[in-house]
């Protein structure tokens, strides 16, 4: 949903954005503060935490990112929960409407400067001055961070302060070998995740398996978030993967309708989890009812068609340019459709071949 522009006042999202800075300081007064630093996609990220509890929660997904850097940050994000620091995000001064049960809709303000979203469902808090680098980001509890979040740890802020850099959060996979790779696009449910895990488990480097941030080149970029992965329990089974592989939370509904379950990628394949991949090729994915996988070059219309509209729909900033990074990315390299049959690793086979053909 879409709130009143937030230039109809003296700049509500900044206000807000300044506020919830005071409650964070307060909440870190209650309960101190862990920081840690991280490198994503070339720049330096500072995370702050008020109190342990949210950051044994969404930092292991960063672990592959720590980097060892003082002095100022790129980009800056500050998170708090409210029940183990006892401090309340102030008041919206907007609106926010009831979410329905298996619904997360959120609602969002913006103005040149600044952005707030809430998420009705999860009542969870993101303000960001992208300009400025800096980002904070609110929750209810440890207990009700939603699994979205707990696979790709604070995405609307990352989001939000990268694409100020350029840097374009992708839905997308990638996976590759020796530093060169390719994009796996596709809908939700297209089957990128048990693709880009049945790659890794054959020995082939993992970036991501849904959100990336894209560097559109050239050379194009593909650059990592997190190191997890959602699967279903079907994927699981077919993966070969046993219960000690899956996240100890086990499988919960989703926003898309199935029951997902986290895995963590450099676990399940050491040493082949990625901080980036060149791009050599992008590949639009449906799942098919066909005995062997089946790859054909398509043009840059369909590759962009694979690409596009999901990553479009889940871009919290404004940007004109989003687009025109995608279709720099399309006219840069060849586009392919796979129809995915039911083996894994047979998919993960003609990808494999690709990589090679491409990289």
């Amino acid at each position: 949903m879409e709130g009143a522009r937030a230039n109809d006042r003296e700049d509500a999202g900044l206000e807000y954005l300044a506020a919830l800075r005071q409650r964070f300081r307060i909440a870190t007064e209650a309960r101190g503060t862990n920081e840690s630093r991280i490198e994503i996609g070339g720049l330096s990220l500072r995370l702050r935490f008020a109190g342990p509890a949210l950051a044994e929660v969404l930092l292991p997904p960063f672990e592959h990112l720590v980097a060892e850097e003082s002095g100022e940050p790129d980009m800056a994000i500050d998170v708090f929960d409210v029940e183990s620091t006892g401090v309340k995000p102030p008041p919206l001064p907007w609106p926010v409407p009831e979410a329905s049960p298996g619904t997360q809709p959120v609602v969002r303000w913006s103005s040149e400067d600044a952005c707030v979203l809430a998420a009705a469902g999860s009542g969870a808090l993101t303000a960001a001055a992208p300009a400025s680098g800096e980002a904070l980001f609110c929750l209810r509890s440890v207990a009700s961070v939603p699994l979205s979040e707990r696979a790709a740890p604070l995405r609307d802020a990352l989001q939000m302060l990268t694409s100020s850099r350029r840097l374009w959060m992708t839905h997308a996979g990638a996976v590759g070998r020796n530093g060169a790779g390719v994009l796996l696009a596709g809908r939700g449910g297209s089957g990128k995740s048990t693709l880009a895990v049945s790659c890794a488990l054959a020995g082939m480097e993992f970036v991501a398996d849904d959100y990336l941030l894209l560097e559109s080149g050239p050379p194009p970029v593909a650059h990592a978030m997190q190191s997890t992965a959602k699967l279903t329990a079907d994927s699981a089974a077919r993966l070969g993967l046993g219960r000690e592989a899956i996240d100890r939370a086990g499988f919960e509904p989703t926003l898309e309708g199935p029951y997902k379950a986290l895995v963590e990628v450099g676990a399940l394949a050491p040493g082949l989890v990625r901080r980036q991949l060149r791009i050599g090729a992008l590949v639009g994915l449906s799942v098919a009812a066909v005995a062997r996988p089946e790859l054909r070059p398509v043009g840059p219309a369909s590759g962009l068609r694979a690409l596009a509209p999901s990553t479009i729909m889940q871009m919290r900033s404004r940007s004109a340019t989003l687009l025109g990074a995608l279709r720099e990315l399309v006219g840069a390299v060849p586009s392919y459709e796979l129809r995915l049959c039911p083996d894994p690793g047979a998919n993960a086979a003609v990808i494999a071949g690709l990589v090679d053909e491409v990289g």
